[in-house]
């Protein structure tokens, strides 16, 4: 009998129950990443990093059902992207108040990782719409999207270039980066570069939380056969990938596939709102951790 009840009472996790644990996972990694020189971090630092990877693909996961279940999708990607903005000016903020004493930080973006991830599953479901109901026009207009999406990509480098040789201080590098950073972000800039972007999107078009957990199971086991090809002598340096193989090829990462029973696990409720609690957490967390971390680091 308790068992029948427990089963009953039991009946999965909500999207705010994932996030949470999102959360703390997320937590944990940024420990382990950013105070490594505390002694007892740096103890256990190989266990912590372990427990983050289940972060991002859970993130991804909720973003894929948001994406899916907005009532406005224009609106959610301006809000991820002015999430993001806000992300960078925070932490651009930050560097020109403490860089100096503190050394300047300046993490990748996984908020602007989502807003790609949110555009592009957009602008690719409305062509492949448009294509099949033999829409030229707009067709025309969603591929035209999708390459002016690629601009801040292809003018990323040549502009940092050009900011790096201005004759100035750290700060002044610092905040000319951050400015960028905040209004133009590109492949560079985001946190774990195109691999999430081409994992997010095509669960997004897989439909079904099954269909989805297929191509999350399928893109862990590419991953770890990657490696595994990586180890065995394949040279993949040659091959442009922004990041993509040394991100997802490496040992520690592969360790993201169990985050798949969690996904699992998702009910498809949504549970308590708490749309704005990760976009404020996320840069402000990091920011204290780093700062508690350079007060405590031995010197």
């Amino acid at each position: 009998m308790k068992e029948n009840a427990l089963e009953r009472r039991f009946t999965g996790l909500t999207a705010f129950q994932l996030k949470l644990l999102a959360v703390v996972f997320m937590t944990i990694d940024h420990i382990g990443g950013i105070a490594f020189e505390i002694p007892i971090v740096m103890e256990y630092r190989g266990y912590l990093r372990l427990i983050g990877r289940l972060a991002m693909p859970i993130f991804l996961f909720l973003l894929v059902q948001s994406i899916r279940h907005t009532r406005d999708k224009k609106r959610f990607i301006l809000r991820l992207y002015l999430a993001g903005m806000g992300t960078e000016m925070f932490v651009t903020v930050m560097n020109q108040l403490f860089g100096e004493r503190f050394h300047y930080f300046t993490p990748g973006n996984i908020i602007f990782t989502f807003f790609y991830t949110a555009l592009y599953a957009v602008l690719i479901e409305g062509l492949i719409r448009c294509v099949r109901e033999k829409d030229r026009r707009k067709a025309g207009l969603y591929a035209l999207g999708l390459a002016l999406s690629l601009v801040p990509t292809a003018i990323y480098l040549p502009l940092l270039d050009g900011m790096y040789s201005i004759n100035g201080s750290d700060r002044v590098r610092f905040l000319l980066e951050g400015l960028l950073n905040s209004i133009v972000p590109s492949f560079y800039s985001v946190d774990y570069g195109i691999g999430v972007i081409i994992l997010g999107v095509a669960m997004y078009l897989a439909g079904t939380k099954k269909r989805q957990c297929l191509v999350y199971a399928a893109f862990c086991v590419l991953c770890i056969a990657g490696r595994y090809a990586a180890r065995l002598g394949f040279d993949l340096d040659s091959i442009p990938s922004f990041g993509f193989f040394d991100t997802f090829f490496d040992y520690l990462q592969n360790r993201m596939v169990w985050a798949l029973p969690f996904m699992l696990l998702y009910n498809g409720r949504r549970g308590r709102p708490c749309k704005w609690f990760f976009y404020w957490y996320y840069p402000v967390h990091r920011e204290v951790i780093f700062l508690i971390a350079a007060l405590a680091a031995p010197r």
